[in-house]
């Protein structure tokens, strides 16, 4: 059961954090989702091959973003029934049904699953200039425009370059490279719509590679019923697990 919920927190690289998760003119955001993730498998430093390289896992819920409290509440339909709520450096798992709960704590603060990618197409530089990475350099390929962007010099041994690629002034593509150069993690954004003064993704792809570019994991997420600054608050934003259930705490 626990497995299910730890692919929502690792969706995008990890640079997207903190700061870079603000939209002046957004509220509170829902949407419903389905994602289908596959894994490939590594084992001794091999990639797996065969049904366990292929093996894909399908979830389906809605997401609820509150941006004031920066807090995400997940409703999960599918595979099984659950809440989840991530908040700052806390992420509480709730299972409505088996009547169990979960509470991890972080050192750090926890990237909000599902809606960093959607919010981060809403920033100036897409929040790249927030992380103080700076622009190298851009070229066009056909109708895209490619920028090249470079981290701080003191965060260079750590991080590589960042590669975005817009179309008609939209980002559709981003790739980020470790200090090696190699393929760290790539995403696709297509099916953009305009809501309230941006423009969104509605379906994402986002691949995951190891040090030497290896595929890792892969997943596919597409969006649906967007609601934004819905008026009254959707209760489920101020959910808080039942006190009759004894909640299980972890630190990370």
């Amino acid at each position: 059961m626990l497995k299910n919920f730890f692919f929502f927190i690792f969706l995008f690289p990890t640079f997207i954090l903190g700061s870079a998760l603000h939209a002046a003119r957004l509220k509170t955001l829902s949407l419903d989702f389905r994602r289908e993730l596959k894994e490939a498998l590594v084992k001794n430093n091999s990639t797996l091959k065969g049904e366990e390289k292929n093996k894909t896992e399908t979830t389906i819920g809605t997401l609820h973003y509150d941006a004031e409290a920066k807090q995400v509440v997940v409703e999960v339909s599918e595979p099984l029934v659950q809440i989840m709520i991530v908040k700052d450096k806390a992420l509480e798992i709730y299972y409505p049904v088996e009547k169990q709960a979960f509470r991890f704590i972080s050192d750090g603060k926890i990237p909000l699953p599902f809606i960093e990618a959607i919010l981060q197409t809403t920033q100036p530089e897409y929040g790249l200039t927030l992380l103080g990475y700076s622009l190298d350099k851009h070229e066009i390929k056909g109708d895209v425009l490619y920028t090249y962007w470079v981290p701080p010099e003191k965060e260079k041994e750590r991080l590589g370059t960042v590669i975005m690629g817009m179309r008609n002034d939209l980002l559709i593509s981003m790739e980020v490279r470790n200090p090696d150069g190699n393929l760290a993690a790539k995403s696709v954004y297509e099916q953009h719509i305009k809501l309230g003064t941006n423009h969104i993704p509605m379906a994402v792809t986002a691949s995951v590679y190891a040090p030497q570019s290896a595929l890792l994991q892969h997943e596919r997420i597409i969006y649906s019923n967007p609601r934004m600054n819905e008026e009254p608050l959707n209760p489920i934003l101020n959910f808080t697990i039942p006190e009759s259930v004894k909640v299980r705490e972890i630190k990370w």
